[in-house]
């Protein structure tokens, strides 16, 4: 089949380039040819506001099916970027045979203003021939972020590495660029990682913490829980329909970190996650 995703892959990249690059694997993988242009697809998937409406008419008048994947947190009060970034997502929708919403938060915040003609909720997920466990637990709380805004709490992070002196930190991203001084004696800085070397940081990690609020579904926790990590997440946002019992919020920390074992046998049973499922879904609907 002739696929399309509106989203071209980089080495490096957040939440859409992740799926835009498990697409392309996948979609090679399985025999599907990958085209240039959204008008030469049968089928194609348009993430967010990336695509233009001009593209879409040509792709719906050649018969092509679209699929729209939101993966967005609506506002009140948004900056002037984020409301032209949410305006194009609504525009781009009336084009859209089916929307696939990340989580049913996502569904939840973004429909009353997508209002698509008809939905499915998908959570994302990994390639688990790329993410996979060590054949022993890793001895660090690990951490990993692309971004450094506010809904990212690292303040949290900041201050749990000061609560916990005794445990080890292996931080991925951005950290030097958040304002918060990480470089203390219980810490580790890797700096920013590609795609082909973040799946090995993981393995150093017994544990993530991830902070990180109203997040509609990050690959990040799934990432770690293909790799048997367990996680310490925030229990807004749809983090905790991703993680589900393969991790606890905060206030269970302790907890958890007592009881890794348990959970990392949890996640190791956790084939929802594998993009090849994810994708079953994606070519039903």
């Amino acid at each position: 089949m002739r696929l399309f995703v509106s989203k071209r892959p980089e080495v490096i990249g957040g939440g859409s380039n992740t799926f835009a690059c498990n697409f392309t694997v996948w979609a090679k993988r399985n025999g599907h040819t990958i085209v240039p242009r959204m008008e030469l697809a049968e089928r194609a998937i348009v993430i967010a506001h990336l695509a233009e409406e001009a593209d879409l008419k040509r792709a719906r008048a050649n018969g092509c099916y679209i699929t729209h994947r939101i993966d967005e947190y609506f506002e009140a009060n948004e900056d002037e970027y984020r409301r032209r970034k949410h305006a194009k997502i609504i525009a781009l929708n009336r084009y859209a045979d089916v929307t696939v919403f990340q989580s049913q938060f996502t569904y939840h915040n973004a429909y009353p203003f997508v209002r698509p003609r008809r939905h499915e909720i998908i959570l994302n997920g990994g390639d688990a021939r790329v993410f996979h466990p060590a054949r022993q637990p890793g001895e660090f709380i690990g951490h990993v972020t692309w971004g450094v805004g506010d809904r990212k709490r690292l303040d949290l992070l900041y201050q749990k590495i000061l609560e916990t002196p005794n445990e080890r930190f292996w931080l991925i991203g951005r950290h030097r660029e958040s304002g918060y001084e990480f470089r203390l004696p219980n810490v580790v800085l890797r700096g920013v990682k590609d795609r082909k070397q973040i799946c090995k940081e993981y393995w150093k990690m017994k544990l993530l913490f991830f902070p990180s609020e109203n997040e509609p579904c990050s690959n990040i926790p799934i990432e770690a829980i293909l790799s048997g990590v367990p996680v310490c997440y925030s229990d807004t946002g749809g983090t905790p329909e991703v993680v589900r019992d393969c991790g606890e919020p905060p206030k269970r920390f302790d907890y958890l970190l007592n009881h890794l074992e348990e959970y990392r046998q949890r996640c190791l049973r956790r084939e929802d996650l594998h993009f090849d499922s994810v994708m079953k879904k994606y070519m039903t609907i």
